[in-house]
């Protein structure tokens, strides 16, 4: 069966998985013996591409993490440039809760901040 054809990781599971139940048995016959040198390749085959696979899988989840993170970072730097273009400058004490805030808090901040009249109402929205 060629690499690219959609049934090989099927039949290379279903390969390895025929290996690992006559690796199991205790009394085996040499038809099997010879079958199970046959199958090693295709079962380290199995192996390397479910690996694959999983690397893949992790470098997605790490590329969403990433992109996560930086619109976070990007909503908070907007939000903070907005309340010190509205109300002057910000104290660290401030600064250091709207960092602590989820995505969904900050993105709430930057639509109410546009009816604050001072540091007042942004300590008031904080707590």
């Amino acid at each position: 069966m060629p690499p690219a054809h959609p049934c090989r990781q099927d039949a290379l599971s279903w390969l390895g998985n025929l290996k690992v139940i006559l690796e199991a048995r205790e009394v085996r016959e040499p038809e099997e013996e010879d079958l199970m040198m046959q199958l090693s390749p295709l079962f380290l085959e199995k192996l390397q591409a479910a690996e694959l696979i999983g690397e893949q899988r992790g470098e997605q989840r790490g590329e969403v993490k990433g992109k996560t993170q930086g619109r976070v970072e990007e909503a908070r730097s907007l939000v903070i440039r907005q309340l010190t273009r509205k109300l002057g400058n910000v104290s660290p004490t401030i600064l250091a809760k709207i960092e602590a805030l989820p995505l969904e808090r900050v993105e709430l901040l930057g639509e109410d901040l546009l009816d604050f009249t001072s540091i007042d109402n942004l300590e008031q929205w904080l707590a």
